[in-house]
């Protein structure tokens, strides 16, 4: 078996900061007081620095597979994020060719950068399944890996697929958005193709470089170039569609990830407006959170965005090579 894991404790991350945790009296929340709050930020995973007794270990490690500046970080470019229900935390980072994993329960903290199939080279999406397989996309290498709790491959998904990068689970299926070829590919649960939709275009049920979709009572499509989200059918028959280019709030600039909260409201990071936006089902602008900078509640290229059972939200802050969590107030 070709796999190479890094596994440690960060039990000592979450006493001595690195999780950058808030008292209720400190903690930033949209909209501003006096009005009700809907968003609270809640923590910021932010890097290496608390992990001192083990410094020396983490600098071998870390200079052997990236060099020595990405010693004080270890996120490098943080693309993809899933939370599964147990809470654990899967972040695809092509930056640094490999998937992190942080089991928030146990303060346990992995690396996967190899497997049976070989090296990951741009692993840009990722999903887990209720009996725990990780579905890992890889964008270079043109595949889906499924892997279970052990990290052993248990299959690849490979035809049909030239350059995937979202990709989501509803029930028994797996929804991938293939940037590539402008369209959206779904197979079982077990790695067998099922059907695909979409072309490039930018009528309605046609795509421009989609990159991420989320699902709930329908499936909704980040279509990135044309600056939009399209409403589909699990079938694939298309619904409805909005959005805007733009630099204003209400419009997109750079949307780069769609997330769902358990209200229906979507969630949208904005890379060069460094935010998120967030619409109800009717599409209409509820909140803006974020601006740029490297405050808690501030951005420098959000990207991936997900929203866990507890409607908490895990924003990956790329550039700031972190990750900052929220929480939706109802």
């Amino acid at each position: 078996m070709m796999k190479t894991l890094l596994t440690y404790s960060i039990l000592i991350l979450f006493i001595a900061g690195g999780l950058n945790a808030q008292t209720d009296s400190e903690r930033q929340v949209w909209p501003s007081p006096p009005d009700r709050a809907r968003i609270k930020h809640v923590l910021t995973i932010s890097s290496f620095e608390s992990f001192e007794s083990k410094r020396d270990f983490f600098s071998d490690v870390f200079t052997f597979i990236f060099g020595s500046e990405q010693t004080s970080n270890w996120l490098v470019q943080p693309v993809g994020i899933a939370v599964s229900s147990s809470g654990k935390i899967y972040v695809a980072d092509p930056g640094a060719s490999g998937v992190h994993i942080i089991d928030q329960k146990e303060k346990e903290y992995d690396f996967i950068y190899e497997t049976d199939e070989g090296n990951f080279r741009s692993p840009v999406g990722c999903a887990v399944s209720d009996d725990g397989i990780i579905f890992i996309s890889d964008s270079e290498r043109g595949d889906i890996l499924a892997l279970d709790d052990d990290y052993d491959v248990e299959f690849q998904i490979k035809d049909h697929l030239v350059r995937p990068t979202g990709i989501q689970i509803h029930g028994e299926r797996l929804y991938v958005t293939d940037t590539g070829q402008h369209k959206i590919i779904v197979f079982a649960l077990d790695g067998k193709y099922i059907t695909e939709f979409g072309q490039r275009g930018d009528a309605a049920g046609e795509f421009n470089y989609p990159v991420q979709l989320a699902t709930r009572d329908s499936l909704f499509i980040l279509d990135a170039v044309n600056y939009r989200v399209q409403k589909f059918s699990f079938s694939g028959a298309f619904s409805s569609m909005f959005g805007r280019q733009g630099n204003v709030s209400g419009r997109f600039a750079s949307p780069k990830a769609i997330a769902l909260d358990s209200d229906g409201n979507m969630y949208i990071t904005d890379a060069l407006m460094d935010n998120f936006q967030i619409f109800n089902n009717k599409n209409e602008l509820l909140l803006v959170v974020g601006k740029k900078g490297t405050g808690d509640g501030e951005f420098m290229t959000p990207n991936g965005i997900a929203i866990d059972q507890e409607d908490k939200i895990y924003v990956l802050d790329s550039l700031n090579r972190r990750i900052q969590i929220f929480q939706y107030l109802k």
